[in-house]
């Protein structure tokens, strides 16, 4: 193999397929979508570790493998798919380029928007037609948002919608409010009860209301939390 050669995406894909053929990799032909399902949950993590790697170290040699780590993944499940009969990655890349044509009218559709808000609110109005949940409960909403997810990141979606739903303030003193109440709550159990499930609870409250302020502000709580903990490791 030559050392300059670059390789494409079509080749990317016929490695793959070769991976999984008659005479390919054991490994690879034994994957099914359950089986991958955590390679492909580590590969984004390890993603996001070399974005922030990159802002550290300004190389960006290792988002280059991450990515392919990433991609690979991506590839490996189109191909389980492909074998099973169910669908191939050019269905996998036709569906996201018609959603991202249809969720931005603005830019494809030559729609016209006042300011950011009415545009992602509108993107919001797009992702629920799509789902059909144009009159659906805030509970389909809610169910809507994988429970696969972080919690931090579940919760902070969850209370996005409903506060875009108005179930729920999001003004920022009331979020406060809140967020004492709920931390006065936990203090006033802590040291004073083993009932650990109620403790458990007065803590998941107090969380709630965190992943609710996130929301407000557009801020990533799960980011926020790795970043804190990364700078208290740099301490030591």
């Amino acid at each position: 193999m030559e050392n300059n050669k670059k390789f494409n995406f079509r080749e990317l894909m016929a490695i793959v397929s070769t991976l999984r053929g008659e005479k390919g990799c054991p490994w690879d032909k034994a994957q099914t979508h359950e089986s991958l399902k955590p390679y492909t949950l580590e590969e984004a993590y390890e993603v996001n570790q070399a974005v922030a790697d990159l802002k550290a170290t300004g190389d960006p040699s290792n988002l280059i493998e991450e990515l392919g780590d990433l991609l690979f993944q991506i590839l490996l499940q189109a191909q389980v798919a492909e074998d099973n009969g169910e669908f191939t990655m050019e269905d996998v890349i036709d569906s996201i380029s018609r959603k991202m044509i249809h969720r931005h009218p603005h830019v494809f559709g030559g729609k016209t928007y006042d300011n950011y808000e009415q545009q992602q609110t509108d993107w919001e109005r797009i992702k629920t037609e799509e789902h059909g949940q144009a009159s659906s409960s805030p509970r389909a909403e809610f169910d809507a948002v994988p429970a696969a997810f972080p919690a931090l990141i579940r919760g902070q979606k969850i209370t996005k919608k409903a506060g875009r739903r108005q179930l729920i303030s999001m003004e920022t003193d009331e979020i406060f409010k809140d967020m004492l109440t709920a931390l006065i709550e936990l203090m006033a159990c802590s040291g004073r009860s083993e009932d650990s499930a109620l403790l458990s609870s007065k803590l998941g409250a107090l969380l709630f209301q965190i992943c609710r302020y996130s929301a407000s502000y557009s801020l990533s709580a799960e980011n926020s939390l790795l970043e804190a903990l990364d700078r208290y490791i740099k301490k030591y």
